[in-house]
C-alpha cells in the first residue's frame, strides 16, 4: 500500500484493542495505535498526515467533513 501526504483513506474497524485497532482500508487491514477513541464496525475517514521513523502518521477526519482535520489522530505502522 503506497501512501502519500494528503490521500484520504475511508475504513472500518474491525478490532479494537487496549492501545491499538485493526482498520480495514479496502483490502488492506492494517493494525494501527490509536489516540482516539474507535469503536468496532464504525467507519472513520483519515487523511494522511507524512511520515516519521517507517511510522505513516494518520489524521481522524471530523465526522461531518468540511476539509478540515479532527483533533484526534491515529499512528499507522507500515
Amino acid at each position: 500500500m503506497k501512501l502519500k501526504q494528503g490521500d484520504i483513506l475511508n475504513g472500518i474497524v474491525l478490532e479494537v484493542k487496549e492501545k491499538t485497532a485493526v482498520i480495514n482500508f479496502g483490502h488492506y487491514a492494517l493494525e494501527a495505535r490509536v489516540l482516539a477513541e474507535l469503536e468496532v464496525g464504525e467507519k472513520v475517514r483519515v487523511q494522511v498526515k507524512g511520515r516519521y521513523k517507517n511510522t505513516v502518521i494518520l489524521k481522524v477526519l471530523n465526522r461531518s467533513y468540511d476539509g478540515e482535520l479532527g483533533e484526534n489522530s491515529i499512528d499507522v505502522r507500515v
